[in-house]
């Protein structure tokens, strides 16, 4: 537990109304490999349990045949999971290694991440290891057009995940994912048909948040000219500009070759979000600071800042910083022209 060790990997998962959480979840449970896990949900109806029990219910918290854990919010997240640590410390439940939280389908991520990362009664015990968006291929772009829950769902995702690819055409699943990538390119993505997702893509990404090149990797998606402000239309994962229910939400990323000021880069990104919080949707990225061998990752949603960490090391030629933002009515001459701005007020002082 938490307790006697590093803090417990918490899995956000969420994604819109019947994009197919709930399936994926009742998949993921009955995993031996997921064995040790909490998974905390809103309710348990959806959930198909009945014939997964042990035991009858321990007020909350159910037992399953894999040994998962299974309970409801009982108040809020924080009572939830001091609960779960306090009950499994005390043999009354099984240990636990990790934690599933599920989202309501009308959820916004950034309230529950903030929880998870800064409320002291959780940062000693738990840490966000995954946010993880499933997006529906048959209804997915309808409702990023519509409804702005779902849009933010997606730019909070480390990994997204196409769900009901079976269900729709190709051409559909195409368009869909096109989409989704241009709108978070700095995420992983993959399809999954009824739930179906081998735990041990999720085990392999809560460890070290350093593999600086796989990050990068996501980030070079957005591609050199994803700078540009694009007006009007869609494009591809080299920058998107697009409106969903009347909100002017905007892909763009930033590089800047050489080192930053740490102090700089600190204040600039605490004052975009002080200022503009509600309309960054996601930031994602890693700085090349002075006086620093290795990439810093930086990752913000909303007014939301996650801890910055420290990676392992650089990918061979490739020491700049470059972050991609989702942003709903800021563009990248604003953001650009506030980093400069910064750094020529530190460079006179």
């Amino acid at each position: 537990m938490a307790a006697q060790g590093e803090p417990l990997p918490i899995i956000l998962l969420t994604g819109f109304l019947g994009s197919g959480k709930t399936t994926l979840l009742n998949r993921l449970v009955k995993s031996p490999g997921l064995s040790d896990t909490a998974v905390i949900v809103n309710e348990f109806g959806e959930i198909s349990i009945d014939h997964l029990m042990i035991d009858s219910a321990i007020e909350n918290t159910l037992v399953l045949e894999s040994g998962c854990i299974c309970c409801t919010i009982r108040g809020d997240l924080v009572d939830t999971l001091r609960d779960l640590v306090a009950r499994a410390q005390s043999g009354e439940i099984p240990s636990f290694s990790r934690v599933i939280v599920e989202t309501t389908g009308l959820a916004e991520p950034a309230p529950i991440i903030q929880t998870i990362v800064g409320d002291p009664m959780l940062v000693d015990q738990f840490r966000l290891g995954l946010v993880v968006t499933t997006v529906d291929a048959q209804m997915g772009i309808g409702e990023i057009e519509r409804f702005p829950e779902a849009v933010k769902q997606i730019a909070a995702a480390d990994l997204l995940l196409v769900t009901k690819s079976d269900l729709a055409s190709k051409p559909a699943v195409e368009a869909l994912s096109k989409k989704v990538a241009s709108m978070n390119p700095g995420a992983e993505m993959l399809r999954t048909m009824s739930g179906d997702l081998d735990p041990d893509i999720l085990m392999s990404r809560l460890g070290d948040p350093g593999r600086a090149a796989a990050m990068i990797k996501h980030l070079d998606a957005a591609g050199p000219d994803a700078g540009h402000d694009h007006h009007g239309h869609d494009h591809d994962a080299h920058g998107a500009h697009f409106h969903a229910d009347g909100n002017d939400i905007r892909t763009f990323s930033i590089e800047v070759d050489e080192p930053l000021d740490e102090a700089v880069a600190t204040l600039w990104i605490q004052s975009l979000l002080s200022l503009r919080g509600q309309d960054i949707l996601r930031l994602k990225g890693v700085l090349w600071l002075k006086g620093r061998d290795e990439p810093v990752l930086v990752q913000c949603v909303q007014h939301v800042s996650y801890p910055p960490v420290a990676l392992a090391a650089w990918p061979e030629g490739q020491r700049r910083t470059q972050i991609v933002f989702i942003t709903r009515g800021i563009g990248r001459a604003g953001v650009m022209a506030s980093l400069t701005a910064l750094r020529e007020e530190r460079e006179a002082a």
